[in-house]
Order: C-alpha cells, then structure tokens, then sequence
C-alpha cells in the first residue's frame, strides 16, 4: 500500500511540475521536486527493508517479531548483526537505492515536461490527488504508509520496553495472589490442550447441523468416539480477540476488594508446565498471556488481516509440546483460525464439497444479499473446510500421544463472525448474534464421560467461565468457589450471557 500511495503522488505532483499551471512558481516546483525525491528515497527504502524480513525471517516491519528484536537489541548486537548478514544486506540495499536513482531520473525526465493546459489534464491531476488525500483519510491505508509505520514502530518499541521493566512486577503480583489462593493440587499426572480458534462460528460447521459439509472429519470423530462432545448452545461475551482472551483467562473472584485473578498464574502455582503455541502475531495477547509459559512457540511473523500463515504450522509444535515428559503440561494453542481476510484461511486449490447453486445460496440471494456477500460467504466456508482438518488433527494427535496419561482436549474459538445471515455483510459483529456465537468441543480419555455426553451435550456454554472448567480439570482447589461455573460440574448452573439475552430478543 506504501508503494501504491507513492506512485499515485509521485504521477501527481510530477504532472503539477510539469503542468505549468500558474501558481507554480519556480522556487514551489523546486520544492515539489525534493518533496518527491525524498519520499521517492523513504517509499523505495521501506520497501528493501521490508523485502529483506520477508525474505529472511517470513516477517512484516511492524510484526512483534521485529518489535521485540529491536526492543531487546543495542548497539553492539546491532553492529554485530550488520557484520553476519552483511552480504545480503548490501544486496538488498543495493536493490533498493537502485529503484530509487531510477525513480530519481524518471522524475527529472517527467518535471522537464512541458504539458498542455487543458480540463483534461487538470481533471487527471485532481483525480490523483484526490486519491492520495482519501489514502491518507482511510485508516487502514494511512498505517502501511512508511512514516506512519515507522513511527508506530518506534512507538510499539518503546512500549516493548515499557512493559519488559514493568511485566517482572505484575507477574510477580500475580503470582503472590495465586499462591495465597491456591488451597490445593490434584498428585495425579495430567495433560490438558486448550485449542483456541479465531472468528470461528458454530453456524457455519456441518457439526452442528449447515447444510454445507463443512466439517466432515469432526462429524466423523462425533459418530465414532463417544468420548468426544459438542455442546449443543456456546457464546462468547465478546467480539474481538483481546476483550474475547480477557474474558476467557482472567476473572474476579466474588470478595468485596474484587480481586483479580489470572489463570495462568494459577496454573504455574500449581506446578503446571504451560507451553504457549500461536499462530497469531499479536502483541496485546503475547504481553497478557504468553509471557507466562514455559515454553513460547511463535508460527507467525505478519501482523493483522493480511497475514497468510496455516494453521497446519502448530501440528508438528503441537507434537512436540505433547512429547514433553512434565508430570503435568498445560498446551495452549492460538490458532489464526477464520480471521479476515477469509481468502487467506485456505490454501489455494482446496475444494468446496458442495455446489455453488445449493440451498445456502439460494437462501441468501432470496434475503437480497450483495455479490460481496455471497463471495465472503464461500471464502469463510473453505476456510471452515481447511479449520476442520486442523482442528480434528489436533485432537487425533493428542489422543495418540497422551493414551497412558489422563488428558482433556479443548476446543472453542475466541468470539464467532456474523456470515449473512442477519445482514449483507460476512465479518466480526457486535451488534448481531453470530459475532458471539461459537463452537465447544470437548474431549477427554475419562471412560466414564460417555455416560454424560447426552447431558453435556445440551449443557449450554459460556466462554468467559472456561477459567473455572479448567481449574477444574487442572484439580486445582482454590479458597473461591467456582463449582456452579465450571462446566463438567454436577452443581452447574447455566446463566445466559445478558449481551446474548439481549441480542436473541433483537427485532
């Protein structure tokens, strides 16, 4: 987008040189003129940086990858790096100052030009710097801009490093408060895999009743193994990621100071090795959560929408944190699951396994929905397809490797996305009920929990008590009561979401 917003200004302002028109005087074209060479230098510098981490390390400029390198960098490491990669540096060095002497002369070349006076011209010129001007209004654009991304890095820099000095104390507080809260552990050894999904809803899975066979492998393992449930009815509280993580990994306990409470905490309290697996590259999760763990696995280096990374990724990491011989193990892994764009959530050549003309379809054209609509429809529903294989494959490879060790398998996505069928548009909703709608699933090698799956199955689920189902599986004992709140629990008792209540009774 920085090399798109470059072109368009370096045609205009060029074509404004060129033009002549008469409030151009000569000292303003010679202004104009550096302008451009300059931001000719920052655009085609930003983009041999940017070529060099994707070339080398799969990674965007502003990634957390690239924050954290330079957040926990100084002088002599940085000499020290020049010096390793100094061949490939120069080469794309070179590369870059190459575009820009080219770019250099076509400006020279096009401000000598001496263009006619005409409404044609002048209406070509206005068009382009009205596209720039909107480039600069959409806040989308304005952040790949290079100086925008240059000072948002220099500001999450500084921020990295803010949070570095002061992470030891709060976790430190964290960790006091788990210990004067944790009565009691389970002896016994124990694994538990916490899979979270992104954007995913349970109103576009086959598992749950779409006419689109969107999930053939997990309504497989459903009719094979008895020991595998779905939940029937589950919401998150919220319909983005962070609120989403806070709800589902931290609580107040019930005392009148309203103390807070972090799960992980709990858990390395608790002697639990936390092994944290993301396929996500988000700093506001990696700085609340994973700097708890034990052991931290990063599979993505491209922060937000546009990021291209599977999920397949975590299996083989998912294996190894698996193999690990720790008594007890809790695996946390936070997949990039559906998140915009959904063209990206499949790999190219996965095919859909239903016909384009089906009921799905049909249904939308006859609510009026847009050709946008009916498009994100279908990305979003290959991307449930490719979700399945992961997610089923997680489960399989957790069975397989946890046969002698009492194990618990979890699956939830963080919120869930509207997908047309509340309105004309596919993507995160606050103001609908598919943007809280989402899948639970659940696993575990106790023999006895096949006589409960009925039970279970149409037990309702609320994502921000998961913290209380897994201390619960954990055996962790603390001096709160949580028993109506964990889900497995006999003394259970469901209490709807009131966003959810409130969106079910919207007109």
């Amino acid at each position: 987008m920085g090399a798109l917003i470059f072109i368009v200004t370096l045609f205009g302002s060029v074509l404004i040189i060129a033009y002549h028109p008469p409030f151009v005087q000569r000292f303003l074209k010679k202004i104009l003129f550096i302008v451009n060479v300059v931001f000719c230098l920052i655009v085609s510098s930003f983009c041999g940086i940017q070529g060099f981490l994707y070339e080398n390390y799969e990674a965007s400029i502003d990634s957390s990858f690239v924050v954290e390198a330079l957040a926990n960098t100084n002088i002599d490491e940085a000499v020290s790096y020049i010096k390793a990669g100094l061949e490939e540096l120069l080469i794309w060095g070179l590369s870059f100052f190459s575009v820009f002497f080219f770019c250099t002369i076509c400006l020279t070349k096009i401000a000598q030009l001496n263009i006619p006076r005409s409404k044609k011209n002048l209406t070509f010129i206005a068009v382009l710097a009205f596209i720039f001007i909107f480039s600069f209004y959409q806040d989308s654009w304005r952040k790949k801009f290079p100086l925008f991304v240059y000072v948002g890095l220099f500001n999450a820099v500084n921020t990295q490093q803010d949070y570095w000095r002061d992470i030891e104390k709060e976790n430190k507080s964290y960790l006091l408060a788990a210990k004067n809260l944790v009565s009691s552990v389970a002896e016994d050894p124990k694994t538990i895999v916490l899979i979270i999904g992104e954007s995913t809803s349970r109103e576009d899975m086959s598992l749950y009743g779409y006419s689109r066979n969107t999930t053939p492998r997990l309504k497989e393992i459903e009719v094979k193994d008895l020991l595998f449930i779905k939940t029937n009815e589950a919401y998150s509280t919220r319909f983005s990621t962070v609120p989403a993580f806070n709800s589902m990994l931290e609580f107040d306990i019930n005392k009148p100071s309203g103390e807070h409470v972090h799960l992980l905490a709990l858990f390395k309290q608790a002697g639990y090795h936390i092994t944290w697996i993301s396929n996500q590259d988000d700093l506001g999760i990696e700085a609340e959560y994973s700097s708890f763990a034990d052991n931290l696995v990063k599979m993505n280096r491209q922060p937000g929408r546009s990021s291209m990374s599977f999920d397949e990724k975590v299996i083989p990491e998912l294996k190894n944190a698996l193999s690990q011989n720790y008594r007890k193990k809790l695996i946390v892994v936070h997949l990039i699951g559906l998140h915009p764009h959904f063209a990206l959530r499949f790999p190219k050549g996965t095919k859909a396994t239903w016909n384009k003309d089906d009921d799905v379809s049909r249904s939308l054209k006859e609510m009026g929905r847009s050709q946008r609509t009916l498009i994100l429809k279908e990305q979003y529903n290959l991307g449930m397809l490719y979700q399945d294989k992961i997610i089923s494959e997680t489960l399989l490879i957790t069975k397989d490797a946890t046969k002698n060790t009492p194990c618990d398998w979890i699956y939830l996505s963080d919120h869930g996305a509207e997908s047309g069928n509340r309105g004309d548009f596919v993507g995160h909703s606050s103001k609908t009920l598919g943007g809280y709608t989402i899948p639970f699933l659940f696993w575990s090698n106790k023999k006895n929990l096949a006589q409960k799956r009925e039970l279970l199955s149409n037990r309702p689920f609320r994502a921000d008590w998961l913290s209380f189902l897994l201390l619960d599986l954990a055996g962790i004992k603390c001096k709160f009561s949580f028993d109506n709140k964990s889900w497995l629990d006999q003394d259970y008792r469901w209490s709807e979401p009131e966003i959810i209540t409130s969106l079910k009774t919207k007109k």
